[in-house]
């Protein structure tokens, strides 16, 4: 096989090298007493595999993030955070989606595709996102709790627009490949 970061022969997903980079985040509790359990800071390997998958698609990924958080989760219904559509069709990937899918072989739980995004948004990534607005339309109504996955938290800007959509009393969890965050976490008050 080949590195996913660095694209060396590696027997695994990742070399010695590229996987010592990765660092577990710690999990925190958000406002509203919703756990933020992420696999990686957003650092070394973690930040260029995020990018891969969002840019290029290239899997792998998913797993390695599955494999860190999903003994640390209970089998609940699993929600992303849908992407843009636009972006979608541009990078041919939806990152919180593939997360979700990896996490639900593991946990043997569905995926709900309960959130509706906007068709276009504008490019986030390294901006500032304090003056985002983000909103999601919800598909249904959720019945129990449930886990939001996202691909990266930052400001939580989105997660907390999704949380809304869905209502902060079902929503157990909220699920990242990484960390980003630094500074103030927006999110909806209780």
């Amino acid at each position: 096989m080949i590195c996913l970061t660095c694209h060396r022969p590696t027997p695994g997903t990742l070399c010695d090298r590229c996987r010592a980079t990765l660092r577990p985040a710690r999990e925190r509790v958000l406002p509203g007493g919703i756990r933020l359990v992420s696999a990686f800071e957003h650092t070394g390997a973690a930040t260029e595999l995020i990018h891969h998958l969002k840019y290029r698609g290239l899997g792998g990924y998913p797993e390695l993030v599955a494999e860190m958080i999903a003994p640390r989760l209970s089998a609940r219904p699993l929600v992303p955070v849908p992407r843009a559509w636009s972006r979608r069709l541009k990078h041919g990937v939806d990152p919180a989606l593939e997360i979700a899918a990896a996490l639900a072989r593991r946990l043997d739980v569905p995926v709900l595709r309960m959130l509706r995004a906007r068709v276009h948004s504008p490019r986030r990534a390294g901006r500032d996102h304090s003056r985002v607005v983000r909103s999601f339309e919800p598909r249904g109504h959720v019945r129990d709790q449930v886990i939001l996955v996202d691909d990266v938290f930052t400001t939580g800007a989105t997660v907390s627009a999704a949380i809304t959509s869905l209502g902060i009393d079902r929503v157990l969890a909220v699920v990242t490949a990484n960390d980003a965050s630094s500074g103030s976490i927006l999110m909806p008050s209780v």
